[in-house]
């Protein structure tokens, strides 16, 4: 009973006392489903890591080593998208669930799908939430599209989209 009385107690208390908050951090990695356009949509596989630096209780500075890969099909070899983000995250708290928008911007390399390699700059933008377990261990779905529109350097192949839902485990110090 004194269990059920204190687990009660406890989700009662705002989630802003165990989000990532104003000078914390958060560390996660995190897999998943992608959609790789370029020229032609192929399902693959998403992998992230992510490191969060509270600003202030709703704002976070976001740095993301993001890589999607779609395998061989149909006479295309593999391709690959390997990509650097940094941006913002804006986060509400409700009570353990945190749902989240990120922004930012990405430079990548795009590889395979019969096409030439190409380094790209662009854009990103996903819808998430967060499931605070405790303090310090979180996860996270996240939903996010980056479109790659401007060429670095390489050869002048479609720009790349790529679309991903992605779980993520973390923790926070």
């Amino acid at each position: 009973m004194r269990l059920l009385l204190a687990l009660s107690l406890a989700s009662l208390v705002p989630a802003s006392a165990f989000a990532v908050g104003q000078d914390e951090a958060s560390l996660s990695l995190g897999a998943g489903f992608t959609v790789e356009h370029q020229g032609e949509s192929r399902p693959g596989a998403a992998v992230e890591l992510r490191l969060l630096r509270g600003l202030s209780d709703a704002w976070a500075a976001r740095l993301g080593l993001q890589a999607a890969l779609a395998p061989s099909s149909s006479g295309r070899s593999a391709a690959s998208v390997l990509s650097q983000a940094a941006g913002f995250t804006w986060a509400v708290d409700i009570v353990n669930w945190v749902p989240f928008l990120d922004l930012g911007l990405l430079a990548a390399d795009a590889r395979g799908g019969g096409h030439g390699a190409s380094q790209r700059l662009g854009v990103e933008a996903g819808l998430g939430i967060d499931y605070l377990f405790s303090r310090r261990t979180v996860a996270s779905i996240l939903g996010r599209v980056d479109y790659l529109p401007l060429r670095l350097a390489g050869t002048d192949s479609p720009r790349p989209v790529v679309a991903s839902f992605v779980l993520h485990l973390g923790r926070s110090f």
